[in-house]
């Protein structure tokens, strides 16, 4: 008998895994912990540092930046506490009642000692949730860095990563593309990492994984560094997106949420809610194909199926332990998350294709359910007060179904379609899933006195797999369906798609300090290793369904049509497969200074890497001229350099500069094309160059205190041949990837305020508000010129962001309230072309732009008790129209107008939640 593993599995293993460590956790949490604040008694100043140990036990803790502190992992039992601070007097306290279960809350105010006092040594970490301590970790950074931590996401009701980017300063997500932006610059331009090593993207058309896969439950923080950093791969030119994940916390809580989206409320949808036929093999994010491609063309529906009741909900638990290994801590944390949710949208498409309207449909409608299945696992050990190692299992799991049709009014317009047929019927059918694992390994090692050691290793992997997607072409006629002549043998189709990603990477960094004239130095040298490997399939297999016709004009009802006596094998055609293998490999070397001479102090850097990108294809309808691979080298020097010069106590001003690369991706390489439910196509252009770029950043910042920040900065970028989506020449919803200018520059000026309107002991009023203006020109190459069009801006890039929070905190009553806004103004979708090249002034697809539009969320939550709260959300309360435009001109009148191609509404999403913590 043959014992098979595959990640399916394996993941299921892993999650039955985590859910009996938590009804484990469930009986250890009879556990108490010992949580405080320790300040100084007159100024009332955290006293960071100050040590706190149970008397007669090595058991204790070191305060954070904020002077808070945990002792977690406490029989109960009456403790006597002492804490000592060097300059302090040490302070004791008797009787402290420890339950299990329950946490023991304490303020320690200490008084100043003229005689010094030896300090029992405790090592910890300071846990980079609040803000504070993150504004602190910020002003003392080099370079130009910004963050969000847990506390304040909570605050803002935000709940995944996506959404948090969308609070720092120059940052928007667009809803068209799910893709984020930093300074006007998007998924090719950014890189992502999460503790500091890569990980992979869960989508093949994105280089960066889809950030609202990351539930706030696995997030301590998430930063954005704006700045380049040496120590991390060059192909990076907007930034690098950080999240660093949670480690231990006493405790364990089961989360359960429920809701709706707006959008689903109608009764047509609500009660008569679509599902494509695969979901009926599906289970919590897994799906089990009970048919292949060609069995399923007459044994499987070509219809959609009625779906549960569209109402949202999920469920969490977190949970943590510490144990003693060899009289050393042993902490254990997790979090398991599943949530699903619906959204119905409906609007219109149109394409033009040399200013000809190609396709209309007035009448767009998709039904989309999401479920995402999460689970972290993070196990830290300190073997001894110099040396820790931590290792994270990261789970991601997600599902997304979706039914999309056009035309269904009987209204639809296709330019190509037959003249016989007076209108046009499309329906897209498909499940994606996603399974992806990320294994991290990290350390870190004090070897002297002046030397630190860290290290880190990561395994990733990815299955993100179309099982068996189904896609339908028809028109009305006299009642009836027609299949037209006109209609390719591929067009009603069923397909598959199977993508699998893995990745090997590491780092190992060695940091000397040194003193120069009193001033502390750092020197730090270091290498990177990443290798990358994607397979990719594809398989279609089609029905010559040309000339037939039903006697009813059904399109509920396509799979008797499959199932009829007419019906033969002879009809069914099957594509070879298209097959794309690819690899990237990249070895860098690195060595930099951080210096300081007093008020001004700074880093400088160098670093080699080499980055080789192997791809090679057998795709059909590819041109037989072409060879079918690529492989392409890059190596050089990379200079950087970051400057800090402290003002005053509270004023810095920063200066950075950089040169960067961008690297083309698989996809916008590899020359297959992908077609989306509406029916646009992307490709990939093999003959794609990289991307070099130069970068400049100046800051002004004030810390008014310690939680309060203003900031002006000013960004100059250089990208020479910048890489653009755009449309094909001559070509109707057809994209493809391009080096479409010479070079791109952009200026910007961003400024931020976090400010308290109003702070008491028991109140709290907080503004964040932030906001980031853009110039942007690109030099066109003569192939994307058109009607005198020379220059434009850069694909993605808004010129105007905005965020803004106002936050409430009433903390006698324990409970918060938060409003958050967020504007961005026009962007370029896809870049236009002409169809030829001697009548560009007439014959051209103009450039296509989504609409800027203002979003609103709102949050309320409640502590009922020390264990039970409560968190009302409201999400895209404005609800606003997403629209793509396009200039289209009248041939005959010369005229230009401004058309909506593409529209839709999210709807609202209101969602309740309860949390209890044992």
């Amino acid at each position: 008998m043959e014992f098979v593993i595959n990640k399916t599995s394996l993941s299921k293993l892993l999650i039955t895994f985590l859910f009996f460590l938590g009804l484990s956790n469930a009986v250890l949490a009879q556990h108490g912990t010992i949580k405080g604040k320790i300040t100084d008694a007159k100024t009332k100043e955290a006293l960071i540092g100050a040590s706190v140990l149970i008397e007669g036990t090595t058991n204790g803790a070191a305060a954070d930046l904020d002077g808070g502190f945990v002792i977690a992992n406490i029989s109960p039992g009456n403790y006597t506490l002492k804490a000592t601070y060097i300059g302090y007097t040490s302070f004791v306290i008797e009787n402290v009642l420890v339950e299990g279960g329950k946490e023991t809350i304490l303020h320690l105010e200490m008084q100043t000692d003229d005689i010094g006092l030896d300090e029992v040594v405790v090592v910890a970490t300071p846990r980079k949730e609040s803000e504070r301590i993150l504004l602190m970790d910020q002003k003392g950074a080099t370079v130009i860095r910004e963050s969000v931590g847990a506390k304040q996401l909570s605050m803002q009701g935000v709940s995944d990563a996506a959404t948090a980017t969308g609070k720092i300063t120059g940052v928007v997500r667009s809803e068209t593309s799910g893709d984020v932006y930093v300074r006007g610059l998007g998924d090719r331009y950014l890189s992502t990492t999460m503790n500091g090593l890569p990980i992979p993207s869960d989508d093949v058309d994105k280089k960066n994984i889809d950030l609202g896969l990351f539930d706030t439950s696995v997030i301590q923080n998430i930063g954005i560094s704006k700045t380049y950093d040496p120590e991390s791969y060059i192909d990076q030119t907007a930034g690098n997106v950080n999240i660093v994940s949670k480690e231990f916390i006493e405790q364990f809580s089961i989360g359960l949420q429920g809701g709706f989206n707006s959008s689903v409320t109608p009764n047509n949808v609500f009660g008569n809610f679509k599902a494509s036929p695969n979901l009926a093999n599906s289970t919590a994010t897994f799906y089990s194909r009970k048919y292949n491609l060609l069995d399923a063309m007459t044994r499987q529906s070509w219809d959609p199926a009625k779906g549960n009741a569209p109402l949202d909900y999920g469920i969490s638990t977190i949970g943590g332990y510490e144990f003693k290994l060899f009289e050393n801590p042993l902490s254990l944390f997790y979090t398991l998350s599943y949530k699903k949710d619906y959204n119905y949208t409906q609007g219109v498409y149109r394409r033009f294709n040399s200013n000809v309207l190609y396709s209309e449909f007035l009448d767009t409608e998709s039904w989309t359910s999401n479920e995402t299945l999460t689970g972290l696992v993070n196990l830290a050990y300190r073997f001894h007060q110099n040396h820790k190692i931590n290792y994270n299992f990261l789970l991601v799991g997600k599902l997304r179904d979706n039914v999309y049709e056009q035309g269904r009014n009987g209204e639809g317009y296709k330019l190509d379609m037959d003249e016989i047929s007076n209108s046009f019927f499309a329906r897209d059918m498909n499940l994606k899933t996603t399974q992806l694992m990320v294994n991290q390994l990290l350390g870190n090692h004090r070897i002297a006195d002046n030397q630190t050691l860290q290290w880190g290793l990561g395994y990733n992997t990815v299955a993100a797999d179309e099982p068996n997607r189904i896609r339908n072409y028809t028109g009305f006629h006299n009642n009836g369906l027609y299949f037209s002549y006109r209609i390719a043998d591929f067009e009603n189709r069923k397909s598959s798609q199977e993508i699998d990603d893995n990745e090997i990477n590491g780092y190992l960094k060695d940091r000397i300090a040194f003193r120069v004239k009193d001033n502390d130095w750092h020197a730090n040298i270091g290498v990177n290793y990443r290798h990358k490997t994607r397979d990719f399939h594809s398989q279609f297999v089609g029905a010559d369904l040309r000339g037939t016709t039903t006697p009813a004009a059904d399109v509920d009802n396509l799979s008797g049509i499959f199932t009829s006596e007419s019906f033969t094998a002879d009809k069914i055609k099957t594509l070879p497969e298209d097959v794309y293998n690819a690899s990237l490999s990249a070895l860098a070397g690195f060595v930099s200074l951080e210096f300081d001479f007093g008020k001004l102090d700074g880093n400088a850097a160098l670093r080699y890497e080499r980055n080789t990108i192997d791809v090679d294809w057998d795709i059909n309808n590819d041109d037989p001229l072409r060879e079918p691979s690529i492989s392409r080298t890059y190596n050089e020097l990379y200079p950087s350099i970051n400057l800090k010069y402290e003002l005053t106590d509270r004023h810095n001003l920063r200066l950075s500069a950089s040169k960067t690369l961008t690297l083309p991706e698989f996809k916008e390489i590899a020359p297959f094309a992908y077609t989306s439910p509406n029916s646009t196509l992307i490709q990939g252009t093999p003959e794609l160059k990289a991307s070099e770029n130069y970068n400049l950043d100046a800051k002004w910042e004030y810390y008014k205190s310690n939680d309060e920040l203003i900031s002006v900065a000013a960004f100059y970028k250089n990208i020479q041949d910048p890489i653009n989506i755009t449309s094909l020449t001559g070509g109707a919803g057809y994209l493809i990837y391009a080096n479409t200018g010479e070079e791109a520059n952009v200026f910007g000026i961003e400024a931020e305020a976090r400010l308290n309107l109003y702070k008491s002991d028991n109140n709290e009023l907080r503004l964040i508000l932030n906001g980031t203006r853009m110039w942007l020109k690109q030099d066109l190459l003569e192939g994307y010129r058109y009607k005198d069009k020379t220059t434009s801006g850069l694909q993605g890039a808004s010129e105007f962001i905005t965020n803004a929070s106002l936050q409430y905190e009433n903390k006698k009553h324990r409970w918060q309230a938060s409003i958050s806004g967020n504007y961005s103004s026009d962007k370029i979708y896809a870049l236009g072309s002409p169809k030829d090249a001697t009548n560009r002034t007439i014959y051209y697809n103009d450039e296509i732009i989504e609409k800027g539009f203002a979003t609103l969320d709102a949050v309320i939550s409640k502590d009922i008790t020390d264990r039970l709260s409560i968190k009302l959300l409201g999400r895209n309360l404005l609800n606003p129209q997403i629209e793509l435009t396009q200039n289209v001109k009248d041939l005959n009148t010369e005229q230009e107008t401004n058309d909506i191609v593409d529209s839709y509404k999210k709807g609202i999403k209101l969602q309740l939640s309860v949390n209890y913590t044992f």
